[in-house]
């Protein structure tokens, strides 16, 4: 009641416990409790709405619960954070214009980045024009101007699906950190402009993503690495 099982969250949480948090609070958002009903465990994928072993193993080997864009985010070289985002992006959570709408907070009207269109992740990160103008120019320095978002790209993950099976190897994995790299300045560039007031600036967005670039290249990214070197080439 009133949302005080929040109150019984206390101390530093992991990344796998915020994950797990943003879930349940999604769920019991929903939930309307009926007094003097008690609780009942559904299983969804059964048909009976009973567990057992085997329904869990048919749907695991049947491929039912397989998450496409897994191995992409888990096992890119990325930060934590920014992995973490992707998974939000990859699950349509993150707080955009669309979202907060839905629970009635303030919002702004139109994309902060083109002043054009309603925002939501899959237009903030391939249908804005500000947003391919971006991408453009980063893969540009990366010697992957083909690979970039075209108007008929509208959904982000089926996108980076796309670009990721154009390349092989330790490409693919610069490639696929190069996109979580893309994505996460987008959205701090965006951020800025929500809560600084900052104008949406192409060239502030790929001065972010260079440095970002560099420092990760000196983490250990070495798939960014030899994109570069590609780039240079």
């Amino acid at each position: 009641t009133n949302e005080k099982w929040l109150e019984d969250i206390q101390g530093a949480i992991s990344v796998e416990g915020l994950v797990e948090f943003l879930e349940v609070w999604d769920l019991l958002s929903m939930v309307e409790l009926q007094v003097g009903t008690p609780d009942k465990h559904i299983w969804r994928l059964s048909n009976s709405g009973e567990y057992s072993a085997k329904s869990a193993y048919e749907v695991l080997f049947q491929g039912a619960v397989y998450f496409k864009p897994a191995e992409r985010i888990w096992k890119s070289h990325a930060p934590p954070k920014c992995r973490f985002f992707m998974w939000l992006v990859a699950h349509n959570r993150c707080w955009t214009a669309d979202r907060l709408a839905r629970r009635g907070l303030p919002h702004p009207a139109r994309c902060l980045l083109c002043d054009q269109e309603e925002e939501n992740i899959q237009h903030l990160l391939v249908g804005c024009v500000f947003s391919r103008q971006f991408w453009f120019s980063l893969f540009q320095r990366f010697g992957l101007i083909s690979l970039a978002p075209q108007p008929q790209d509208i959904n982000f993950d089926d996108w980076w699906e796309k670009v990721e099976a154009s390349v092989v190897g330790d490409l693919r994995k610069g490639l696929n950190s190069l996109v979580i790299l893309g994505a996460w300045c987008l959205w701090r560039h965006r951020n800025n402009c929500v809560f600084n007031g900052s104008s949406p600036s192409v060239a502030a967005a790929i001065s972010l993503a260079s440095e970002e670039a560099h420092l990760w290249s000196l983490a250990g990214a070495r798939g960014l690495t030899l994109l570069d070197i590609q780039g240079e080439v």
